[in-house]
């Protein structure tokens, strides 16, 4: 069973298939993207899992927010140089670069998701990095899908902010 499968198990939902036109949403961001994000953005949509985590995912057709959210931190860049220094030591991912932090998620408090992208290793092997409010990059060496999955619903996890899995299991509102 794949992490989806699993979180789409946890949270009592049923997948939407939304249709998502992967090489547009692809092109706009200047790299293929992991197939268990497209999985993820295909079965849920837009929302929020537990009034805590927000994935960047996408209503169907070109639609994306992690475009969005890409081009608002290109924004911010060019307006702050200085806010690069947000993403050290591994530098923001920008279309056409080998690499960087590319945000796929926020919380409601403040931290920040993200892929460390490296584009000589396939998509499908990129770390999850987790900024809490501003301190330093942690590292966790899995798909993105597993680490939602086991920070909702694993509670041998040990969770991002103070916020974890709970008895009372994890919930998913959608925003459409």
């Amino acid at each position: 069973m794949s992490w989806v499968s699993q979180l789409i198990a946890a949270v009592g939902e049923t997948p939407l298939r939304l249709d998502i036109d992967w090489p547009i949403v692809e092109s706009r961001i200047g790299i293929a993207l992991p197939s268990d994000y497209k999985e993820f953005c295909e079965s849920f949509g837009p929302g929020e899992f537990s009034d805590f985590l927000v994935v960047h995912s996408s209503s169907g057709g070109s639609d994306s927010s992690l475009v969005a959210s890409l081009d608002s931190d290109c924004r911010s860049v060019e307006q702050h140089p200085i806010v690069l220094d947000l993403y050290q030591p591994y530098g923001l991912y920008l279309p056409g670069m080998e690499g960087g932090v590319m945000e796929w998620g926020t919380s409601s408090q403040g931290d920040v998701f993200a892929w460390l992208i490296d584009r000589s290793e396939s998509a499908e092997l990129w770390p999850v990095l987790i900024r809490e409010e501003v301190g330093d990059w942690v590292r966790y060496d899995m798909p993105m899908t597993e680490f939602v999955y086991r920070l909702l619903d694993d509670q041998s996890f040990d969770g991002v902010g103070g916020f974890g899995a709970t008895e009372s299991g994890p919930s998913f509102t959608s925003f459409s």
